[in-house]
């Protein structure tokens, strides 16, 4: 069949399997799954081969798009957690997933490469299923998508090291070689971000058709140099690299818009070559191996997760949330025990079993993620607290004021200061560590936590509270907010919220909003006063007055 028809056949089985999926409350990335495997079972595998080579440039553009919602301050200010977690949570799920598979019956070898391999989850799954429930930027959103990419980073040294053991052994000289690549590819990626591409960025924002080209052209271009044999590195690599170095830049939120639905078409077609090369032979008696082993992946992954975040300080929610993200292997999974069966390493059956655990698991753990919040709150009591961390002032300081602030990097910086010089103690709730540290410095009161965290809420004690505000302008954490204030305390604080729209301004209302902040709409009326206050001769006036005050 020719190129065209193959993707007509690809598309089409892909989005009828998404809808159907869909419907059933799964992602619909497990339909496109179903759909490799169908047209991989009937024969028509050997057509796939431009999807699959398709399929890897969406991964690049993932990734791309991963590098500019995490800008490379993030990663810096979470640099000590997704490094702890990420890489004690690779050594203890390795370690034991190598018992297991000795326990099994597995070789030496064998148990060596799937412990390894049960221990990467997949970034694209993950990174998938949190965009689309708004919950990349949240606290555990952040923490998982870090803690994955230590990972991704761990698993590509393994390729580029296995690319080697199959050519022979590494010799010094290689290795350090390696690593001064990586390291000079890392500081070039830090300078470009900091002083060249925001500057080019920013010439070329005036036509959004030259930014989208640009933007494209970049990932590429970076994505092929990291994968050229100078560099050795992989193209998803350098797609995450070239997405870091546009994060910094003020029109990234626009790159971002433009690239999605590209990057969404290339999905696609990833999961379709996916589950194409899940349907492999020497299934045979391993179907009781791979099921234990998913088992493991399921409930060890999380947990093992789980327990160190816990142990590091961070709330139940936080931490189950994200120990919940680990609960499936990842793409590279199968990429690692592939590149160790072409290095002669290990043998069909081991591709056999990861595969079927990936399919396993991917399945599982998506409607898991999906409906994470209600597991949440079915298991939450058995799980141990955690030690108080990021408080100022102690617990009788956390309960000694008289307004809470849900979030201070926009409205609320502004808001704070107009309600200290009525003389009200405010305490100031955020999770970006870089505003708690420098409200603390200040002598805030300031708690780090997540606001859709409803133990939080309990910790703070907000019915003491004469006022609760929040800037965040998420509809579900606001509802949230007001469900537990209001209907909760019969004589409970006013609660301001904060809404994207007047839709969803209405609806707060009902839920029992006192008063709702709709940006846009405030915006306007605060123009139309000056105006008929100032005038329009005198509006520059009152413009140099507001940038005094920024």
């Amino acid at each position: 069949m020719d190129t065209l028809t193959v993707l007509a056949i690809v598309v089409g089985l892909a989005t009828g399997a998404g809808i159907i999926i869909r419907r059933a409350g799964l992602p619909a990335m497990l339909g496109y799954i179903l759909a490799g495997a169908v047209i991989s079972g009937v024969g028509w595998g050997r057509g796939l081969g431009v999807v699959g080579e398709l399929g890897q440039l969406g991964v690049t553009l993932l990734l791309f798009l991963v590098g500019l919602e995490l800008p490379i301050s993030q990663l810096v200010r979470l640099g000590r957690t997704v490094l702890v977690s990420g890489g004690a949570q690779i050594a203890v799920t390795s370690v034991v997933g190598f018992v297991l598979a000795r326990w099994m019956g597995f070789t030496l070898v064998e148990a060596i490469f799937l412990g390894v391999a049960l221990t990467f989850s997949s970034t694209i799954v993950v990174v998938k299923l949190l965009s689309e429930k708004k919950e990349l930027q949240s606290l555990h959103g952040r923490i998982a998508v870090g803690s994955l990419l230590v990972q991704d980073f761990v698993a590509i040294g393994l390729l580029v090291v296995l690319s080697g053991w199959g050519k022979g052994a590494w010799s010094g000289p290689e290795l350090v070689g390696v690593i001064i690549k990586g390291l000079v590819l890392v500081a070039a990626t830090f300078g470009l971000a900091e002083m060249v591409v925001p500057r080019l960025v920013k010439s070329l924002a005036a036509n959004t058709e030259t930014l989208f080209a640009f933007s494209l052209a970049w990932c590429l271009g970076i994505a092929a140099l990291a994968a050229s044999p100078i560099v050795g590195f992989s193209a998803e690599v350098g797609g995450l690299l070239a997405g870091l170095t546009l994060a910094n830049a003020a029109e990234h939120f626009q790159v971002m818009a433009r690239v999605r639905p590209v990057r969404d078409f290339f999905m696609l077609l990833f999961f379709v070559g996916l589950g194409a090369s899940l349907t492999v032979g020497g299934v045979g008696d391993n179907w009781w191996r791979a099921a234990v082993l998913s088992a493991y992946v399921l409930i060890g992954n999380p947990l093992i997760m789980l327990a160190i975040l816990t142990w590091m300080g961070y709330s139940k929610r936080t931490a189950f949330l994200a120990g919940l993200t680990m609960g499936q292997i990842s793409e590279f999974s199968l990429i690692v025990v592939a590149a160790a069966v072409r290095s002669g390493q290990v043998g069909d059956r081991v591709v056999a079993t990861v595969a079927m655990v990936g399919v396993v698991t991917m399945t599982i753990c998506s409607y898991l993620i999906s409906h994470g919040e209600k597991f949440y709150v079915s298991v939450s009591r058995f799980i141990p607290g955690r030690k108080r961390t990021g408080r100022k002032g102690g617990e009788e300081g956390i309960r000694s004021f008289e307004v809470v602030l849900f979030g201070h990097s926009r409205a609320g910086s502004v808001i704070r200061p107009a309600l200290e010089r009525l003389g009200k103690k405010i305490m100031v709730v955020d999770f970006d560590p870089q505003v708690v540290e420098k409200l603390e410095r200040e002598g805030k009161l300031v708690v780090y936590g997540d606001m859709s965290d409803v133990e939080l809420y309990d910790e703070l004690g907000l019915k003491n509270a004469r006022l609760v505000v929040s800037t965040v302008s998420d509809l579900s954490d606001n509802l949230q907010l007001l469900e537990v204030v209001k209907s909760k305390t019969k004589k409970g604080p006013k609660v301001v919220t904060t809404a994207v729209d007047g839709a969803e301004a209405k609806v707060m209302y009902a839920a029992g909003a006192d008063y709702v902040l709709v940006p846009n709409h405030a915006g306007g009326e605060l123009l139309a006063r000056v105006i008929e206050e100032q005038g329009i001769e005198r509006i520059d006036q009152w413009g140099k007055t507001q940038l005094a005050g920024l």
